[in-house]
């Protein structure tokens, strides 16, 4: 049975990817610091200790670790955390690699947030990094990547905003919208780069099955944020008529973590179809209708 060890697989990805590993006939584990059931491997990587008994027989490492970006305020702390929680563990990682004997392929997750913010510019994985926070993130998140990939085959996929039916960000976008209580927010033009949960997953084992070598934005499509706002709407047959949040608000409230919903960004996926992947969710409504039509 081939094994597959995910590191950061607590989170919402970790257990969407936990089920489709599973239903290919893999043996999953996970890192944890607190391992409490089967399948836990224990680890604290910023003491930088690891159980080290099953790892010869990890044969796919995936490594989507880091601290929530949107869960609470950039302080100079919080940076400081949202950084090293992908760096300092990712080096770790790479260290460990020597123990790994069997390790056939590594997948690293990293932000499609990493480009510049200049509205119309649709982004190649070809383009240079961005100058703010999140980008600076991203590149020296996927510079650790590489101490890796010098030691095992494998893939860097830049991940857009992640839509689940439970959790994440659609969740927070559907709570005022299902109250009656929904707008678009600043001038709700700007654009979000977004994927399917299920996609996101499809791909994993897609860069696996096919042993993609290199860097890859991970989206299914891009939409203005009063358009998922409106289709959204939609879905859940709630109306819209308050006028739009304005980003002063925002950027009161959330501070500078407020370029998470304010920035406006494009990005290409032709590389990954190229690469012979088809998105089964490339709309949004494809994307709703998975979440809300009744069975």
């Amino acid at each position: 049975m081939p094994t597959v060890l995910i590191a950061g697989g607590s989170g919402l990805i970790g257990g969407h990817l936990t089920r489709h590993f599973k239903d290919r006939g893999f043996r999953v584990y996970k890192l944890t610091r607190n391992p409490s059931k089967h399948g836990h491997i224990f680890w604290d990587p910023q003491a930088e200790k690891m159980s080290t008994s099953k790892l010869d027989k990890i044969d796919v490492l995936i490594n989507l670790v880091g601290e929530n970006i949107g869960s609470k305020r950039w302080t100079t702390r919080r940076k400081a955390q949202i950084l090293s929680s992908r760096v300092q563990s990712t080096h770790f990682l790479a260290s460990m690699i020597p123990q790994m004997t069997n390790l056939k392929y590594y997948i690293g997750a990293s932000g499609v947030n990493c480009y510049e913010n200049l509205p119309g510019k649709v982004f190649t994985e070809d383009d240079v990094y961005g100058t703010d926070f999140l980008a600076t993130v991203v590149k020296e998140w996927e510079a650790a990547h590489q101490l890796v990939l010098k030691q095992v085959p494998g893939s860097i996929l830049r991940i857009s905003m992640v839509l689940s039916r439970h959790g994440g960000s659609l969740h927070l976008m559907k709570l005022p919208i299902a109250l009656g209580l929904g707008s678009p927010i600043g001038t709700g033009e700007q654009t979000n780069p977004w994927i399917h949960i299920d996609d996101l997953c499809r791909l994993m084992l897609f860069a696996l099955d096919n042993n993609l070598q290199g860097t890859f934005n991970a989206l299914g499509g891009n939409d203005t944020n009063t358009e998922m706002t409106k289709r959204l709407a939609k879905w859940l047959k709630r109306p819209l008529f308050l006028p739009n949040v304005p980003a002063f608000i925002l950027r009161l409230i959330l501070g500078e973590r407020s370029i998470l919903v304010l920035s406006d960004l494009r990005a290409s996926n032709q590389k990954i179809k190229q690469a012979g992947f088809s998105f089964k969710y490339a709309s949004l409504d494809s994307v709703f209708k998975s979440f809300f039509k009744k069975r």
